[in-house]
């Protein structure tokens, strides 16, 4: 697979802006399409430096998800049941990459499922889950495909538990991934053009 895709594979991990939030606050009625802005740091320890991305999310109940990145380098991903679209601004190449194709992205759908869905026994399938510290869940993978990838997975939640704040992925070659998401909106009016590619 190549590199620039493997970040794909956190996805299920990244749209967890839903499941926490419905399983920290029993009762309450889970959003149909959450948004959010992100700053996203990779920590490269050997290097001794740290790599920052910032950019903004939508991500829907049925697993339709829309990442984009707008500094360094804009770029626009979007995720639905058949395929993955992922458009560069550098470049203004689009490229489409169809589950028929790359297996693996089969996977990566049946995970978002699972994430979107708030059900923790479904999440213990996949990941063995532990509470290290108030508002922090850690999510250890099951698979060895992901094991492959990265050790655990860290979801902080904000201070009134009402949506995700940080996440933290410990990576298996040793680096880290920090996602911080501020601006959370639940069932925001969208526009027109959000799920159109390449983008407007």
């Amino acid at each position: 697979m190549p590199r620039a895709l493997i970040w794909l594979l956190f996805l299920p991990v990244l749209t967890a802006a839903e499941a926490p939030d419905a399983a920290a606050l029993p009762g309450k009625v889970r959003p149909r399409v959450v948004a959010a802005d992100f700053v996203q740091t990779r920590k490269l320890p050997e290097l001794d430096m740290d790599i920052r991305i910032t950019g903004s999310m939508v991500s829907e109940l049925d697993g339709r998800l829309r990442w984009q990145v707008d500094s360094p380098v804009r770029s626009v991903t979007v995720i639905d049941r058949e395929k993955l679209t992922h458009y560069d601004g550098e470049t203004k190449k689009l490229a489409v990459i169809r589950q028929e194709t790359f297996p693996w992205l089969g996977a990566l759908r049946d995970s978002l499922d699972d994430w979107l869905s708030g059900d923790r026994k479904r999440l213990e399938r996949r990941f063995v889950l532990t509470v290290p510290r108030r508002r922090t869940l850690r999510l250890e993978p099951r698979e060895e495909t992901q094991k492959k990838l990265y050790r655990s997975v860290e979801i902080e939640l904000s201070e009134d538990e009402r949506f995700i704040s940080r996440i933290r992925i410990s990576e298996s070659g040793g680096n880290v991934l920090e996602i911080a998401f501020r601006n959370v909106r639940n069932d925001p009016v969208l526009a027109p053009g959000t799920w159109v590619m390449p983008p407007r």
